[in-house]
């Protein structure tokens, strides 16, 4: 289903005068243009929009945001070129952006796969921000903040339908139950029937959506000094995905030589004829069911008790995450494999106490402790098929099919995997503001982490049992090669870290402030818990940031005008890899130095009454400064490149959006309205050796709303359509299993229109 993008890239309503704009960034509530931190703030109509779930729809405005996915699991979120490198996940890596809601760290990205609505404001935070949120947030952070419960009763619904079946329905009500007690229930639910795919063995479509939420929230507040905040969630994804078209195959390498046993030469050995390259025909040919499953839930307590000088803070939190797919991973006709992924189990525990200062004083401050703990539980499991022995190795010597032994070891083998890993942390951490004189602050903020990491992973053999005869025929050696049985082994890591910032403001008017900040910041390191003979346990990420910036209210504040600029340098950074030797399986390494260098532009303007105007653009130059032994993409015949100085994976050096809304009285009580906005991304590379033909080429997308409102919001009658000119687009490209040359890509969606319905009470 389509969604329509708002006109203001921060959180204001059209009456706003551009001072209201409330964040917490810096766990107080702040003025945005207060802080010196480079941030956009984004309200609830500007990514509550119809139609898609997750956090896509907040990178369209915020343009140092990037975010690949080929499935909920596998997202990689970057801010400024760092964060996470484009491949599948990991259970033993953290990411470089964290996610935050309602002040609780989500620490796999499939959890945020849920449908942004009933939002107070997302908040996107770029660069370090390890003093307060934590030691994953290297590269920034995502803060998500949703409605409390009000004690004035309040409803608001919204029914959309659109093209490709679609219907979404959404929900949230609060009223009080006493004058204590307030209770808010928000639930969505959204169906898109018809997928943007077709199966041609069958006509069946794919890549649909059925994904529902619902969060609950308790609000107790026996006094004015205390509140006592209980919050419930619980979503449910379900999709006939996610399985990308091919983009290409190599079959010449770039020094002239032909690559060996490429995708057609095999294919052709089962006079198997592959769909034709065209990917923007969405279709596909699977002969096995394809399906994901993602369910979270969790519950959290936020309580507040205000002492006059300052507020002490707890939140507590236990969240969940179940992650089941069902994937027919050779993606063509064949059954290469019967089945191959990784299930997996989350749970996390947190605890945070925290005191902040009130009011305004000479030096404000925010001080605290932090547990956080950890077990993900991965299933990783490959089934070889009947088709696998003549793909895999090819035929037997002077025959069309493959050996006995080969035969014999593949068809019906299973390769079962089992890993697990744990983490506890333990942090205190502080920020003070020491206000030197009249419009000059300095802030310094330090944080100590203490963090350990364990985990195990073994491997078995399954499948039929090898007669004495097949095994003198080498099936068990086969068999060694594609699935060893490897016995349980552990590792573990135990690190200490201070990180921290320093930053120097100062106002030269009231509305015009420049600030410089140094950071500190820290990653930590990783596990490898897999087959691939990776070294277990990764070095954790040292960074150094240096960014200056100005923030600009002018012209009665009808425009706002912030610029920043930035350096990031990270040593021992983690990359994730693949391994595409076998079944394709990923594994963290330390590649050496990386860097991101750039700047950022924000405005909004409201020339006139009903014209709200907003552009901002990013330019990031991410490149390994130091990158010796990276892995070798298939155009090249040597297994290991030098990547130093080359652009890192993912990242698109030039991003803008622009767009505004235009509203004009049709009588005392209601009006029309126009909602515009277009999103750019320059090109980037997707796989993580920056192989030639993983290359996403640049794409603009269109949006636009047409609607009928009264001016009291009572009610909204809207037309909208997404990606309205039917931009064909990439959101990742990369390279099948075994190293046949072939590339997929997951194709972005195509043009969506519908109509909005929506009420207020």
């Amino acid at each position: 289903m389509a969604q329509a993008q708002p006109a203001v890239p921060e959180a204001r309503t059209a009456a706003d005068d551009g001072d209201t704009i409330l964040v917490t960034a810096r766990r107080r509530t702040e003025r945005a243009q207060d802080v010196p931190i480079a941030l956009t703030a984004l309200n609830d109509a500007q990514v509550s929009v119809p139609g898609t779930v997750g956090l896509a729809q907040v990178a369209q405005l915020a343009p140092s945001l990037q975010i690949t996915s080929t499935n909920a699991r596998q997202t990689n979120i970057n801010i400024r070129g760092l964060g996470a490198t484009p491949a599948f996940a990991s259970l033993g890596i953290e990411y470089g952006v964290g996610v935050y809601v309602d002040q609780v760290y989500y620490s796999r990205p499939a959890q945020a796969a849920f449908d942004l609505y009933d939002l107070e404001r997302v908040e996107v935070l770029r660069g370090p921000q390890g003093t307060l949120f934590g030691k994953n947030t290297t590269a920034g952070a995502i803060n998500i903040t949703t409605q409390a419960p009000s004690f004035d009763p309040e409803f608001r619904g919204e029914l959309s339908a659109g093209n490709y079946r679609s219907i979404q329905v959404r929900a949230s009500g609060s009223a009080p139950i006493n004058d204590k007690l307030a209770v808010r229930v928000s639930v969505t639910n959204t169906t898109r029937d018809k997928g943007f795919s077709t199966n041609v063995r069958d006509g069946s479509r794919k890549n649909d959506l059925h994904s529902f939420s619902v969060r609950g929230q308790l609000l107790f507040k026996p006094t004015d000094s205390f509140s006592l905040r209980l919050i419930a969630d619980y979503s449910d994804l379900q999709q006939e995905c996610c399985i990308g078209s091919m983009t290409t195959v190599r079959q010449t390498r770039l020094d002239g030589s032909a690559v060996a046993n490429d995708f057609y030469a095999r294919a052709a050995r089962f006079d198997y004829t592959p769909l034709a390259i065209d990917p923007f025909a969405r279709k596909l040919d699977l002969n096995r069911p394809l399906g994901l499953a993602v369910k979270t839930r969790g519950v959290s307590g936020i309580a507040d008790l205000d002492l006059g000088a300052a507020t002490i803070t707890s939140v507590t939190a236990w969240r969940s995450l179940s992650y089941l797919p069902t994937i027919d991973a050779d993606t063509i006709g064949l059954d290469i494999f019967t089945d191959a992924g990784i299930r997996e189990k989350q749970e996390q525990f947190s605890q945070e106490l925290r005191v902040a200062s009130n009011g305004d004083n000479v030096v404000d401050y925010v001080a605290g402790l932090y547990y956080f703990s950890q077990r993900i539980d991965n299933k990783i499991f490959t089934k070889y098929g009947p088709d696998a022995a003549l793909w895999i190795i090819g035929p037997a010597a002077g025959s069309t099919q493959a050996s006995a032994g080969a035969q014999a070891a593949l068809d019906g083998f299973f390769v079962d995997g089992t890993a697990q890993a744990n983490t506890k942390s333990y942090a205190a951490f502080g920020q003070l503001t020491w206000h030197i004189v009249d419009r000059l602050d300095l802030t310094g903020g330090l944080r100590y982490t203490h963090e350990k990491k364990n985990g195990f992973f073994d491997q078995v053999q399954r499948g039929p049992v090898l007669t004495p005869g097949q095994i003198l025929l080498g099936a068990q050696a086969i068999r060694n090669n594609f699935g060893r049985n490897i016995p349980r082994y552990f590792a573990k890591t135990s690190e200490d870290n201070v990180s921290g910032l320093a930053t120097l403001s100062y106002k030269i008017t009231p509305d015009v402030m420049i600030y410089g900040t140094y950071a500190r910041g820290y990653k930590s390191g990783g596990l490898n818990l897999n087959a691939t003979g990776a070294p277990p346990v990764v070095a954790p990420e040292k960074v150094e940031n240096f960014e200056a910036g100005i923030k600009s209210s002018l012209f009665d504040r009808r425009l706002t005008l912030n610029v920043s600029a930035f350096s990031t340098e990270i040593r021992n950074y983690q990359s994730q890899q693949i391994d595409t030797a076998v079944a394709l399986t990923a594994y963290i390494a330390n590649v050496g130095t990386v860097r991101s260098r750039g700047f950022e532009a924000d405005a909004t303007l409201r020339p006139i009454g009903g014209l709200s105007l907003f552009a901002s653009a990013s330019y990031v130059d991410a490149t390994y400064r130091d990158f010796t032994n990276a892995p070798c993409p298939i155009e090249y015949a040597q297994a290991v490149c030098d990547l130093s100085g080359r652009a890192l994976p993912g990242v698109s050096k030039y991003s803008a959006a622009v767009g505004g809304e235009y509203a004009a009285d049709l009588t005392s009580g209601s009006e029309a309205y126009i909602n515009v906005n277009y999103s750019y991304r320059s090109k980037f590379n997707a796989a993580y050796n920056l192989a030639a033909d993983a290359v996403v080429g640049s794409y603009g997308l269109t949006n636009i709303r047409l609607g009928v409102r009264s001016t009291d919001e009572r009610w909204d009658a809207s037309l909208f359509a997404r990606n309205l000119f039917d931009t064909k687009y990439y959101n990742s490209i990369g390279p099948a299993a075994f190293n046949t040359g072939q590339y997929s890509g997951g194709t972005g969606d195509p043009r969506t229109y519908g109509i909005t319905l929506r009420t207020k009470i």
